[in-house]
């Protein structure tokens, strides 16, 4: 069975992707940047799902966002998972996130 992280900061998407992938998939959701590294350098992922914005609000990339993780997965390519994707309302988070990690795939956001 698939073994997936997921990235976000709200709880109602996480329950998305449980529903998304139940029976499917198993899944270890984090809430923060740091977490999610720590998942990352502990563990083996066949993949990943990145929010940039992990406070409710859009914000520039950088610490304690899902920049910060790209930036970690671009400086340590023997942890990255083989499917990485990317899902934020943050169109200027998004892009940054394509440019360190460009094999990664924009997923669209579900807003709630």
């Amino acid at each position: 069975m698939k073994q997936i992280l997921i990235l976000d900061d709200r709880d109602i998407r996480h329950l998305h992707f449980k529903k998304k992938f139940i029976g499917k998939a198993l899944l270890t959701h984090v809430y923060t940047a740091k977490q999610c590294i720590e998942a990352l350098n502990e563990f083996t992922f066949d993949a990943v799902y990145l929010d940039h914005d992990l406070r409710s609000e859009m914000e520039e990339s950088g610490p304690d966002t899902g920049y910060e993780v790209a930036e970690w997965l671009s400086l340590h390519p023997d942890k990255k998972p083989k499917d990485i994707y990317i899902h934020s309302l943050n169109p200027d988070g998004r892009e940054n996130m394509k440019k360190i990690l460009p094999e990664a795939i924009e997923q669209p956001c579900f807003i709630f």
